[in-house]
């Protein structure tokens, strides 16, 4: 990593502030373990020879932050053209796809994902809801029946949450306006949903209440 922060000064005709980069270095590669660690460091080659060329636009300056939106951006891409390769084998394989699960298979699927959901909030881990199926479910079954106000309450408290950790990630040329607005409509609406199954774990805990006996 050391070799490729300096080869990519030289590339961007940046003098490299060796004290900047023995300060972060350690910090830099410890995050791209824990955050990427899928990525050879062949491919993280890649993402910062994209970047230096500016195919994830424009950048200021060569620090942490710069390099983490390269990886990102590369990361993306690569799930991006991943997604395009399963939906063409999909197509090819249509004739042999297998027998489509039945409505009550697939009760059982979200009934089983979500009791174990709430198992792991009870052992303190953290609680993930990819594409909020298994809120969709609670509230599909009626378990789930916030009133509006309610939901307003948790929608406003993700939104503080997200413009905070925004603003704490914003590169420093960057205005706060600027890095509040980098907050899609989507995420927002997606998050309170996941906001919402975790205030929802929390009040079965208080009221002593068992998912299982309300599933059942």
């Amino acid at each position: 990593m050391l070799h490729l922060i300096g080869q990519t000064h030289l590339n961007c005709g940046f003098k490299t502030d060796e004290n900047q980069v023995e300060q972060t270095i350690d910090e830099l590669c410890t995050d791209l373990l824990k955050y990427s660690s899928t990525l050879s460091f062949q491919e993280i080659e890649l993402a910062f020879k994209n970047g230096w060329k500016k195919q994830y636009g424009d950048f200021f300056g060569l620090s942490n932050a710069t390099y983490f939106q390269w990886v990102n951006a590369y990361t993306w891409g690569e799930k991006r053209l991943k997604v395009k390769k399963t939906l063409l084998k999909a197509k090819e394989s249509e004739k042999h796809e297998p027998p489509k699960k039945t409505e009550a298979e697939i009760d059982e699927i979200m009934r089983d994902a979500c009791l174990r959901s709430f198992e792991d909030f009870k052992k303190k881990i953290l609680v993930v809801d990819a594409g909020n199926v298994k809120y969709n479910y609670l509230v599909k079954c009626g378990i789930i029946n916030f009133t509006k106000e309610r939901k307003q309450e948790i929608r406003t408290i993700v939104e503080s949450r997200m413009r905070t950790q925004a603003i704490e990630n914003r590169q420093k040329s960057e205005s706060i306006e600027k890095s509040i607005a980098k907050i899609l409509t989507e995420s927002i609406i997606s998050e309170s949903r996941r906001e919402a199954l975790i205030v929802f774990y929390k009040d079965l805990i208080e009221t002593e209440t068992e998912l299982i006996d309300l599933l059942n």
